[in-house]
């Protein structure tokens, strides 16, 4: 039997002002060879609202947090399939202010659905579709620091219920800029770079977490050496036996001890998972960013399991990729500390080789940027549109189970 033809999605989370994850939105492309017609968005929202969440729940891609989903004007005159708790509505900046866009939006929010206006451009309060909106999506880059200030003030004056959403916000100085302008939520690529910091020096609690990732990620380090490390850090058994144990790892017995952890579940999985809780002791940094490493290590994992040649430590370059924004130094300074192999080197910093390729594809996903997949670079690996799709529900799953 034949696979159906995958839809391929990427999830931008949504964060709120402490930088907590407040929400996701999902793109959608279909995969290639799956439609010889040209792309439109009607035709993406429909793709994914039939297919794309079949098998993946909305809930667990969003973290339990609102789906933020793109119409059309056809679109948006159809029936919704998920609940208003789980889904906004999204109106792209192509649709026009019509009698039937007009009807459909009054009977969405009739039923309880939120509504985001996209990639909002002008400087005054005057769009038509204004009156349904619950959220306002700015444009960040077409704004100069007084255009935006005129437009949120116009906004706030107007319309003081609706939130307002500064998208495309890629650095941490573009987050502090939006923060200071009145904006309530956030999206872009800020959180997973590094905020700018003065002084040479690391703070003690980062330098111990360095000392401890250098330890763990000796290559010569043995399954008594991991376990010893571990055992004599509570912070980490703790936490690691905890997510060991979960039901994503389908165990059939309770693991009750660190050397039983690292024996069934082996010593490249339990060397993830204690590299992810040691970043954890970096509590300065919000639980979202977290979640993204994790997210990306997951993807890198499940990606380079399907490769034929066994894909190695892809949760280890996806998790140590976002090194740079724990540590708050360039990536290259951080991985001058830990004794890592020179071709995982090449993949987090370059993204050469197998396992690179599968980095710039994880890269790529959280970005938005589903144009930009090299897919002759992911044929040569044997990685199709559909392994794709089975690695994101996995990672998913997996992210789910160790929340």
């Amino acid at each position: 039997m034949h696979e159906p033809p995958a839809v391929l999605f990427a999830r931008q989370p949504i964060y709120d002002r402490r930088r907590e994850l407040a929400g996701c939105e999902l793109l959608f492309r279909p995969a290639p060879g799956a439609t010889s017609a040209p792309f439109d968005g009607d035709f993406a929202t429909r793709q994914v609202l039939l297919s794309a969440f079949t098998e993946t729940s909305l809930r667990d891609v969003c973290e339990n947090t609102p789906a933020f989903i793109n119409f059309g004007a056809a679109t948006l005159t159809e029936t919704l399939p998920f609940p208003p708790g789980e889904m906004v509505i999204e109106v792209l900046e192509t649709v026009p202010a019509s009698a039937p866009v007009i009807a459909a939006l009054n009977q969405h929010r009739l039923n309880g659905y939120r509504i985001a206006l996209d990639d909002y451009r002008l400087e005054d309060s005057g769009h038509p579709l204004l009156c349904f909106a619950d959220i306002v999506k700015l444009d960040y880059p077409e704004y100069s620091t007084d255009g935006l200030a005129r437009v949120i003030a116009a906004l706030r004056r107007d319309y003081p219920r609706v939130r307002l959403l500064a998208e495309k916000v890629e650095t941490h100085e573009d987050f502090e800029r939006c923060l200071a302008a009145g904006c309530d939520l956030f999206q872009g690529y800020f959180l997973a770079r590094p905020a700018p910091v003065h002084g040479q020096h690391l703070p003690s609690d980062r330098l111990s977490v360095l000392h401890l990732l250098a330890e763990l990620n000796r290559p010569d380090i043995g399954f008594n050496e991991l376990s010893a490390i571990i055992r004599r850090d509570p912070f980490i058994s703790v936490r690691l036996l905890k997510m060991a144990g979960s039901a994503y790892f389908s165990r059939s017995r309770e693991i009750t001890s660190v050397q039983m952890a690292v024996t069934l579940l082996g010593k490249r999985r339990i060397l993830s998972l204690a590299n992810l809780i040691a970043l954890t002791r970096l509590d300065d940094k919000p639980h979202a960013l977290r979640q993204l490493a994790l997210a990306r290590g997951e993807l890198c994992q499940a990606l380079a399991d399907q490769l034929l040649d066994n894909g190695g430590p892809g949760f280890t370059v996806g998790l140590f990729s976002c090194l740079d924004a724990f540590f708050d130094r360039p990536l290259d300074q951080v991985l001058d500390e830990l004794p890592l192999h020179d071709s995982l080197r090449r993949a987090i910093l370059h993204h050469e080789g197998p396992l690179g390729q599968i980095l710039a594809t994880a890269k790529s996903l959280e970005c938005g940027k589903l144009d930009a997949l090299d897919w002759t670079g992911l044929t040569r690996l044997g990685l199709t549109p559909n392994a794709l799709s089975r690695a994101q529900r996995r990672a998913f799953e997996a992210v789910g189970a160790q929340r």
